[in-house]
C-alpha cells in the first residue's frame, strides 16, 4: 500500500452520510466494521487489521491530511516513511509534524499527532506526491536525534544506500554517501537534544548494508566490540554480508521471510534455494578456511540476543583476534567500488 492507496481507503463522516448512513450507523460501525483514526475520519477495520505497521502509519497520515492546515510539514519518522525509508522496531503511534506555529495549523481532536515546534527552513522542505515534508538530510538528522538507536541506524543506512549503493552492479559511490553524510551532520545543531547519539550513529552509518536487519546487526556487532567489520565482501562469485576480521569468521543475516517469501526466492522451490545456499556456504568455507555464522531477526531483537548466538560458537572480538586484524587477511583487499574482496 502506498500513500495514494491509503487516501482511497479513508472514509470521512460527510462521505458516509452522503452514502446513506446515519450518525447512529456510523457510531455503531465504529465499534466493529469501521476504525476511527481521527475525528470524522475512518477506515474499514478489515483494511486496518490486514495492514503492515508502515501501512497503518500511512493510513494515519492520510486521515490527518484530510484536516491539515498550512504552516506545518511532515517530519521525523513520518517523513522517513514517506521517503520510503524502512521501519525497524515499534511502529510510530503519532503522525509527526514540524513548524514554528501550531495554533490554527493543527486541528483539535487529533491526539495521535506529535507536534514539534521548530523552524524548518525552505531548503529543508520538499514536496512529494502533494505532501509537504522535510527533505531527506533533515529527516535523517531528526530521526537520529529522537528515535531508538536500532530504528535510527536502519534509516540512516537506508538513506545512504538510496544515494550511493548500486545493488545490481555491487558498486558503492563513496563520494555520494559522504556528501549526504555531511549534509546530515550540518543539521545536527550543537546542544540540541540527542545530538551526541546522532553523531555517533551517523559516523557508523553505511549504505552498503542492504536491509534494516543488516543495519541493526552491524550496530549490535559494534556494541559487542567488533571493529573490523567489512560489508558485502566478495568471495569468488559470491558476496558475504559481514567479514568479521576480529574473529576470523564470516557473518550472514537471514531475514524472517528470506526462505518463505516466493518473490524473494524468485519462483524457485524452497528445496532448490536451500541446496544452493548450502553449496555456496561450502564453497566459501573451502576457499577461505573461515566458518560462516548465521543469525536471524530473532537474534538481533535485543542487545543480548546476538551476543548469546556468537558466544555459543566461540565468536567474540578477543585480543588475539584483534592482533591479527590490523590489516585484511592474506588475499583480501579493498575493491575500487568501496566494497571489499577476498
Amino acid at each position: 500500500m502506498d500513500f495514494d492507496d491509503a487516501v482511497c481507503r479513508i472514509e470521512t463522516r460527510p462521505a458516509l452520510l452522503r452514502g446513506g448512513m446515519t450518525r447512529r450507523d456510523i457510531a455503531t460501525l465504529s465499534h466493529g466494521d469501521l476504525r476511527k483514526l481521527a475525528r470524522g475520519t475512518f477506515v474499514a477495520s478489515e483494511t486496518w487489521d490486514a495492514a503492515w505497521p508502515a501501512e497503518r502509519h500511512l493510513l494515519q497520515v492520510a486521515a490527518y491530511e484530510q484536516r491539515r492546515r498550512g504552516g506545518v510539514v511532515y517530519s521525523h519518522l513520518t517523513a522517513a516513511l514517506l521517503h520510503g525509508l524502512p521501519l525497524w522496531g515499534a511502529p510510530p503511534t503519532h503522525v509527526h509534524v514540524s513548524g514554528t506555529q501550531h495554533n490554527g495549523a493543527v486541528s483539535r481532536g487529533t491526539p495521535y499527532v506529535s507536534r514539534h515546534r521548530c523552524a524548518v527552513p525552505d531548503v529543508d522542505v520538499v514536496s512529494s506526491g502533494g505532501l509537504v515534508l522535510t527533505a531527506p538530510a533533515r529527516t535523517v538528522a531528526d530521526v537520529l536525534r529522537t528515535t531508538p538507536r536500532d530504528t535510527a541506524i536502519a534509516i540512516a543506512d537506508a538513506a545512504l544506500r538510496a544515494v550511493a549503493w548500486d545493488a545490481r552492479q555491487r558498486l558503492y559511490d563513496a563520494d555520494a554517501a559522504e556528501y549526504l553524510r555531511a549534509e546530515i551532520a550540518r543539521r545536527l545543531t550543537t546542544g540540541a537534544r540527542g545530538v551526541r547519539q546522532a553523531r555517533e550513529l551517523l559516523e557508523l552509518a553505511d549504505g552498503r548494508s542492504e536491509s534494516a536487519g543488516e543495519s541493526v546487526s552491524r550496530l549490535r556487532l559494534h556494541d559487542l566490540g567488533f571493529r573490523r567489520i567489512r560489508l558485502q565482501v566478495s568471495v569468488g562469485p559470491y558476496f558475504v554480508d559481514f567479514g568479521l576480521d576480529d574473529a576470523a569468521v564470516w557473518g550472514e543475516y537471514d531475514g524472517e521471510v528470506k526462505y518463505r517469501d516466493v518473490a524473494m526466492r524468485h519462483g524457485r522451490a524452497l528445496e532448490d534455494v536451500l541446496r544452493a545456499e548450502k553449496e555456496r556456504e561450502d564453497w566459501i568455507r573451502g576457499l577461505t578456511g573461515r566458518r560462516v555464522i548465521r543469525w536471524t531477526t530473532a537474534d538481533i531483537r535485543s542487545p543480548g540476543g546476538l551476543r548469546s548466538k556468537l558466544y555459543r560458537f566461540g565468536v567474540f572480538p578477543t585480543p588475539n583476534h584483534r592482533r591479527n586484524a590490523e590489516s585484511p587477511p592474506d588475499g583480501a583487499h579493498s575493491g575500487g567500488d568501496g566494497a571489499t574482496e577476498w
